[in-house]
């Protein structure tokens, strides 16, 4: 036990403690004590300085030179020496003050820049002499491990950032050598050396391998979750993936959005917060899936964002009788981001839109979009579900998090969309992770002149892998939902496994979260 001696000058209850008036006096008046501190000897430099720099400009053999640096813009910073000895820092705008006659050489040196010698024969007659620094050019690609490059990466390297593009590749100009950090959502960060040379820097990224559960609405106190916590202790699983609104359109906590009250939508089925305090307290990376256009809620409450049917003028609904949202009505858009949004401040890591397409399983014959032209052609499908997930992806970044899509896996196998306005090209530059729902259970009978497709993991996950990786034109990886339902042990472990090869992680889908440990590779 440790003894304090008493302080009969301190009253917890007057508000005198830490969080009283009291001590925020006492805190404001030592952080002022510290500023007149700094402050002394601050003003005593900037006098030296700034007397240094009186004396060189009313010095009648001081010659006033401008440095300029990138675009011709003045360069602060810069340090002079001339032939003679005699040394200038250059300040704001350029300016700076040596003594030397010409003819005579002069040095000048700037972080960022090459240093340069400079022969002057003759000074102006009216005006500064200015002198034009080459800056120095950092650039460099990050690539995956296959060797794709990694579209939409943060470089950073001193004072300067930049945003990868096209083939990953980037631009520095004016940084001075020193350390190169590059992150990304769902990648792991990197750093690498630059020395200022102009070699072409290459730097490797390698994306935050997920390997998670699908997890029903179980409350925290239920058992079925408690059990999942521990089958993830103790296999591979590092990664839970919950739901914030589900297919019919239901909210599945107390979210705080205006619209989901007045719609009656939430459901609560768990505590969020609760539920989100306990899989960090088990090391787990938590993503949510927010289903988006199939809504009955919100097509039954704001028809004017949703799709209509053309022989009723009310909103249509697929075999199911669930309404859906138009994805060419940008309205329609709003609810989900701020879902999305609002489950980032919420403390998830990463926001999964799930049927994030145009609708399929219903009379489509039926449909009436706000836009018919985006609606009636490939191109104009696809820009939209692309739109719409570039949208949600930098606002949801912008709270912290990263943003993935769910897709149909047959579009890892072919080269159209399949009238849904999903393709792997241009999704892969619209979100930071791409989920296939790899479920050869769904492939008709004969596909890869297979009898049975739901009988080969291997070899139905692989061709889909092989194929799409090398499609990747933007910034995602490929992650696959993989099915954990009407297969044995090892054929599940036979899809984990196949999955594995290409690095790419893996979530599990059981819609019950119904999981044996025996599924899953050992931690």
């Amino acid at each position: 036990m440790v003894s304090r001696r008493p302080n009969p000058g301190l009253d917890i209850f007057s508000g005198r403690g830490r969080h009283g008036a009291g001590y925020r006096v006492r805190r404001a008046r030592f952080i002022r004590n510290v500023f007149k501190m700094l402050l002394v000897p601050t003003v005593i430099i900037g006098l030296i300085l700034g007397i240094r720099m009186v004396v060189d400009m009313i010095n009648p053999e001081a010659n006033h030179l401008t440095i300029l640096g990138y675009e011709s813009q003045p360069l602060v910073g810069a340090v002079i020496t001339a032939a003679t000895g005699d040394q200038a820092t250059s300040v704001e705008g350029g300016s700076a003050f040596v003594v030397f006659d010409a003819p005579s050489s002069l040095r000048v040196e700037a972080a960022g820049y090459n240093t340069a010698i400079y022969e002057v024969t003759a000074l102006p007659t009216e005006g500064p002499l200015q002198l034009q620094m080459e800056p120095l050019v950092l650039s460099g690609r990050v690539r995956s491990g296959y060797d794709v490059g990694v579209v939409g990466a943060t470089v950073r390297i001193g004072e300067h950032e930049t945003v990868t593009g096209a083939f990953g590749s980037f631009e520095v100009i004016a940084a001075a050598p020193g350390m190169v950090d590059i992150t990304k959502p769902t990648w792991e960060a990197t750093s690498e050396e630059w020395d200022g040379s102009t070699a072409r820097l290459e730097v490797e990224m390698s994306p935050f391998v997920v390997k998670g559960l699908r997890i029903f609405g179980y409350d925290t106190t239920n058992p079925e979750y408690r059990e999942l916590l521990r089958i993830a202790d103790e296999t591979v699983v590092n990664a839970f993936a919950f739901d914030t609104k589900n297919e019919f359109g239901e909210v599945m906590y107390l979210s705080e959005d205006y619209e989901a009250f007045p719609m009656e939508a939430i459901i609560n089925k768990y505590d969020v917060h609760e539920r989100l305090a306990l899989a960090k307290e088990h090391g787990l990376y938590t993503i949510t899936r927010i289903v988006t256009f199939q809504d009955e809620f919100s097509a039954r409450h704001h028809p004017d964002r949703a799709i209509l049917n053309s022989e009723t003028g009310e909103p249509w609904r697929n075999w199911q009788g669930i309404g859906w949202m138009d994805p060419t009505n940008p309205e329609a858009w709003e609810y989900p981001i701020r879902m999305g949004i609002e489950a980032c401040q919420f403390g998830f890591d990463e926001v999964q839109f799930d049927y994030v397409r145009f609708p399929t399983d219903g009379d489509t014959s039926l449909t009436v979009f706000a836009d018919p032209e985006a609606a009636n052609s490939q191109e104009g499908r696809v820009a939209t579900i692309a739109a719409f997930l570039t949208e949600a992806r930098r606002r949801i970044n912008d709270e912290g998090c990263a943003v993935s899509a769910d897709v149909f896996s047959i579009i890892l196998s072919v080269d159209d969309d399949q009238g849904i306005g999903q393709k792997v090209e241009e999704l892969s530059a619209a979100v930071d992770v791409l989920s296939p729902m790899i479920y050869p259970s769904h492939y008709a009978n004969g596909w890869l002149n297979l009898d049975v497709p739901n009988n080969y993991p291997e070899e139905v996950i692989d061709e889909a892998l092989a194929y799409s990786t090398g499609r990747l034109q933007g910034g995602a990886h490929m992650r696959p939902w993989l099915q954990a339902f009407s297969w044995s042990a090892d054929q599940v472990l036979e899809a984990i496994e196949t999955a594995d090869q290409y690095k790419s992680g893996w979530l599990l889908w059981n819609s019950q979260s119904e999981f044996e440990q025996s599924w899953i590779p050992a931690d």
